[in-house]
């Protein structure tokens, strides 16, 4: 694979899981279902469940769009009185800026079901007192204050690489294949630690699949010998902090939504909860469902095409007496 693919088909992001996956969270042999049951829809085993756990990308929107059906399900559950949370690894824009589009989609979300990787950032960083300048895959405009210490954005410049005693790896959109070459040949004359604030390989962006942060630093890890520390799905600090913020509900009745089996299926498994994988509009649109999960050797304990399939966004007027 090049260094730097704005875009990536299905098989070359699948590829990538399966070879990345020994450094991903291990799942054991009986978390993982003996077979997975096929349904319509989310709202066929609501009843099941008193917290689900949506992921956004692929699940709730593809792209800027939300999927069809989704946003009837969404306040469907609401008006059941079930506990929704949405996780999501993007580290690149505010949780206010999340909330704000899901709102343009139609979604009715707050700041209380919103857990983003961003928010893990600053106390993953604090694992490392001893760095007081980093470097990171960021854009300009990216709000660096929120973060302690020395932050810059890497650019152009091959001497800061050198200088910074660490990398944070948080918005690809913008990273180019040299700044990916120095990134590597930075590391490699002196390993230093590499965080991660998007996990992702891929995302689905409508009709491609975009490349995310968590692809550029496993190839700096392949380069380098330093392997990342991330934060996001499929690692234990979003599952704990949803888990943390319901700690009346029982672990058996949460369910986390997901689209890609090495981030939302992983995660829900190897923190103990039960997962559902949708297949249409997301990461493994028009794919060999089976086949996926034979290779990963993961399976949820549900699959349906999307979490409204055969459901609708439409407002029905009501009827007018005359």
């Amino acid at each position: 694979m090049s260094i730097n693919r704005p875009r990536l088909n299905f098989a070359q992001a699948i590829d990538a899981y399966l070879h990345y996956a020994p450094r991903l969270p291990q799942v054991q042999d009986d978390a993982v279902p003996e077979k997975t049951d096929y349904i319509d829809n989310l709202l066929s085993v609501a009843d099941q469940f008193d917290l689900i756990v949506f992921d956004a990308f692929g699940v709730l929107n593809s792209g800027p769009t939300a999927i069809p059906g989704a946003v009837k399900t969404v306040a469907t559950l609401q008006d059941m009185g079930k506990k929704i949370a949405v996780v999501t690894n993007d580290a690149s824009s505010s949780a206010e800026a999340i909330l704000a589009r899901h709102r343009k989609r139609g979604f009715d979300f707050d700041n209380r079901n919103l857990i983003s990787s961003q928010q893990f950032v600053a106390p993953l960083m604090a694992e490392h007192p001893e760095i007081a300048h980093w470097g990171a895959m960021a854009p300009v405009h990216w709000p660096f204050h929120i973060l302690p210490g020395q932050v810059e954005p890497l650019g152009a410049d091959r001497d800061l690489y050198d200088r910074v005693g660490g990398f944070l790896l948080i918005d690809s959109e913008n990273w180019s294949d040299e700044q990916q070459n120095m990134l590597q040949d930075s590391l490699a004359a002196n390993p230093r630690p590499i965080l991660v604030g998007n996990p992702d390989i891929c995302a689905p962006m409508g009709d491609f699949l975009s490349v995310e942060s968590g692809y550029f630093a496993h190839l700096a890890a392949d380069a380098s010998g330093v392997m990342p520390k991330c934060v996001g799905k499929p690692y234990h600090h979003v599952f704990e902090e949803v888990l943390r913020r319901h700690p009346g509900v029982d672990r058996q009745r949460v369910l986390m939504v997901g689209d890609t089996v090495h981030t939302d299926v992983l995660g829900g498994l190897a923190s103990g909860i039960k997962t559902l994988l949708v297949h249409q509009g997301g990461f493994l649109d028009g794919q060999d469902i089976e086949g996926v999960f034979a290779r990963s050797g993961l399976r949820p304990h549900f699959c349906a095409r999307a979490i409204g399939h055969g459901i609708s966004d439409e407002v029905t007027e009501p009827a007018c007496c005359a």
